[in-house]
């Protein structure tokens, strides 16, 4: 496909909308539970300062009182076993276009069949766009045990092996990684622009509106020849979505519905495909 006419979207502007997009879909979400678990894990700081003061007895208390708390409240609800704390996002951008995709996976077949394996390896490795998510969780259902470990170490009299215990488990965290195709981003906010420059109903704005499709429809071909969801019939139902659209800009003809069905079906091509059920924690 033919690299279509830069639209008027900047790629700081395109960078901003799909860093709101992204923070909008995976926002720590803090429910009952979920607050109930971080004020038990406030409890257990105050726990290590008892400690560190010497206040054995009430450490002790307030130890026991706290892991009954968890144990109740993650089998009550499971999914506060991991705690999501933080989510933070990478982007590795390393190809803008379909020839330089395509002069890569070319570079790679000759090294694959000459038997350069390694070689080949490394330049699929350089194949990318993407949009990394790094969610941040607490594994709070290690928490019970840890707190008894520390509790014979208090009744032993192990105060910094205790106080060690504790302090290892709150600072601990696992790490998820969550990779998403910058092109299919960047395909669904050229879709929103090119919706919102066909309400202005002006001759200008919808000119506007089929560069945005255009530049949508190559984004989405992108991403196909780089292998993501490569053989994924979506791809080309959403080109003749696409093209659909076009043709009802071009012809002046209601097109709300047709945007709607469009950005429905990229939203759950994007989920179903790239994005992880952590998103429901």
């Amino acid at each position: 496909m033919k690299k279509p006419e830069k639209s008027k979207m900047t790629d700081q502007q395109m960078q901003e909308n799909i860093n709101d997009t992204m923070t909008k879909d995976f926002k720590v979400k803090i429910d009952e539970d979920t607050q109930k678990a971080l004020d038990i894990l406030k409890q257990t700081q105050e726990v290590i300062d008892e400690i560190a003061k010497d206040k054995k007895e009430e450490a002790k208390k307030k130890l026991a009182n706290l892991i009954g708390e968890l144990e109740i409240l993650i089998t009550k609800n499971p999914k506060v076993s991991l705690i999501p704390v933080n989510v933070s996002y990478e982007v590795r951008d390393a190809v803008v276009d379909i020839e330089t995709a395509e002069a890569l996976i070319e570079e790679a077949r000759k090294e694959f069949e000459a038997g350069y394996y390694q070689a080949a390896k490394k330049v699929l490795n350089t194949l990318s766009s993407e949009y990394i998510i790094k969610i941040s969780f607490l594994p709070l259902a290690t928490y019970p045990d840890a707190m008894k470990i520390a509790a014979k170490l208090l009744e032993e009299g192990k105060k910094d092996e205790a106080i060690a215990v504790l302090m290892n488990a709150l600072y601990i965290l696992a790490i998820q990684e969550i990779a998403i195709p910058l092109p299919v981003l960047r395909a669904e906010e050229f879709i929103k622009a090119a919706a919102l420059a066909v309400s202005e109903k002006k001759e200008e704005y919808i000119e506007t509106a089929v560069v945005l499709l255009e530049n949508a429809e190559y984004q989405l071909q992108l991403a196909e020849v780089m292998g993501y969801g490569k053989k994924d019939k979506e791809y080309k139902e959403l080109a003749l979505a696409i093209a659909e659209l076009k043709e009802a800009i071009k012809e002046k003809q209601e097109t709300g519905g047709l945007f709607d069905k469009l950005s429905e079906k990229i939203k759950q091509f994007k989920e179903r495909l790239f994005f992880d059920k952590v998103k429901e924690n």
